[in-house]
């Protein structure tokens, strides 16, 4: 027998410029389809989905808090990224060729507080956009440095202190985050241009049980 017990709830709150809409969630049944997944649940879930839009700059977060992970996609516009990237050797071209494939900048922390809560591990090839009725990859860091590769004997070559600074202030692909506060940050390319919409489906492990769970209606930053 399925049955469900559902609760939704709106909660507005202005911070330091910031107003944030924050939709909470609480589930129990025997099973529960989220996105394309169906996951086994016991008791009660809760999943808090995290919409904030800066007063300031009108840029855009998306995010959830669930089953020990917050997750944090936090829109960059095109500029800051060509200007971030200018500055660490790429050349024009390049660094307009990045900062056009849809860059968030990314917060992702374990929430857990004791030890017993086990760790959170984030594989970002795991994760699937859905864009007009398809599906997509995230473009990782790893496509980058493959296509560069490439180019290595062209006029196009990236250098290679170029290519270092991108791995270092791009989110890891695969990361275990440990319980107690542990967490890290950086720069995901989505690979879609300025202004698309997108569904994002998410997929973690929690003390090797795997999580899933679909932010709605994310947009690319536009190219002002």
């Amino acid at each position: 027998m399925f049955y469900t017990l559902f609760y939704l709830q709106k909660i507005y709150k202005k911070n330091k410029g910031i107003e944030t809409l924050i939709f909470t969630k609480f589930f129990k049944q025997s099973s529960i389809i989220i996105g394309i997944s169906l996951l086994p649940l016991t008791g009660f879930t809760s999943s808090t989905f995290i919409n904030e839009q800066n007063a300031d700059t009108g840029l855009k977060t998306w995010g959830i808090i669930d089953s020990g992970l917050e997750l944090k996609f936090i829109q960059r516009l095109p500029d800051q990224t060509r200007g971030f990237f200018l500055g660490r050797g790429f050349t024009t071209e390049q660094a307009n060729d990045i900062a056009t494939h849809c860059v968030f900048q990314t917060v992702a922390k374990n929430t857990q507080a004791g030890k017993e809560g086990g760790s959170v591990s984030l594989d970002l090839s795991q994760w699937i956009l859905f864009v007009n009725g398809k599906q997509q990859k995230v473009k990782l860091k790893e496509d980058w440095i493959k296509e560069w590769q490439s180019l290595e004997n062209t006029d196009k070559k990236v250098k290679k202190s170029a290519q270092i600074a991108f791995r270092w202030s791009t989110f890891p692909s695969q990361q275990t985050f440990e319980p107690g506060g542990d967490y890290n940050w950086g720069m995901i390319s989505f690979g879609l241009p300025p202004g698309q919409p997108f569904d994002l489906q998410l997929k973690w492990l929690r003390a090797n049980e795997v999580h899933s769970i679909v932010i709605k209606n994310i947009q690319c930053p536009d190219d002002v």
